[in-house]
């Protein structure tokens, strides 16, 4: 029985290994290695089999001028069709914010920033925040407008959303529907204005308390 399991084990530890090559195989810099070694592999070869036919010094020259433009002309061809298929790939256009959030975090959010008087409730209302950070921009009017607050507190905000969905401060800027005391919110504010000073610890842990532990 121990015999059995041993083959099993190691029949287990060669499928790993066969695994891990076949993933370093299809590594793009482990081909292009591969390609170099075996055109290094060719000109040896080349220059091993004339030396020994005791072939001319300018034969040699030649052939190494050929094998050296060649490799350099497939070089070429190589990296422009490189160039030209990223060129065709499909751009996606960001159409969401995209938040993935519970409704109850968003709310919770919604809750403090008018705790703190920090929304205009009068154009946002619980329902605008959570359409414009979770629905596509087409699909609605809803906007939020920030009030009384600062571009520290505002990049906070965003950034905690950031970090627990991977949302740029790009993708807030082309919806067009955050504004702060009527001014669009920008990525480069918020990366220029909002790095200047640290928002209240009162505020922070406020807006911490949203998110899940």
């Amino acid at each position: 029985m121990n015999l059995i399991d041993k083959i099993i084990d190691w029949l287990d530890a060669f499928g790993k290994f066969k695994k891990r090559i076949n993933t370093w195989y299809y590594i793009k810099d482990t081909q292009i290695a591969f390609v170099i070694i075996l055109f290094l592999v060719i000109i040896f070869s080349a220059f091993y089999v004339m030396f020994k036919s005791n072939f001319n010094w300018y034969w040699s020259l030649l052939l190494l001028l050929v094998l050296v433009v060649g490799g350099v002309y497939a070089l070429v061809r190589f990296t422009l069709n490189e160039r030209k298929n990223k060129r065709t790939l499909p751009i996606t256009e960001v159409e969401t914010i995209g938040l993935d959030f519970n409704k109850i975090v968003l709310d919770n959010i919604y809750y403090v920033l008018r705790g703190f008087e920090k929304i205009d409730v009068s154009k946002t209302s619980i329902d605008d925040f959570h359409t414009v950070l979770t629905k596509p921009f087409n699909a609605t009017d809803s906007e939020i407008h920030f009030i009384a607050t600062n571009w520290v507190e505002i990049r906070y905000i965003l950034e905690k959303f950031k970090e627990s969905s991977g949302t740029e401060y790009s993708t807030f800027e082309k919806s067009n529907k955050l504004f702060i005391e009527g001014k669009r919110v920008t990525a480069k504010k918020l990366s220029n204005n909002g790095l200047r000073k640290n928002p209240d610890k009162h505020f922070t842990d406020k807006i911490n308390n949203c998110f899940p532990k």
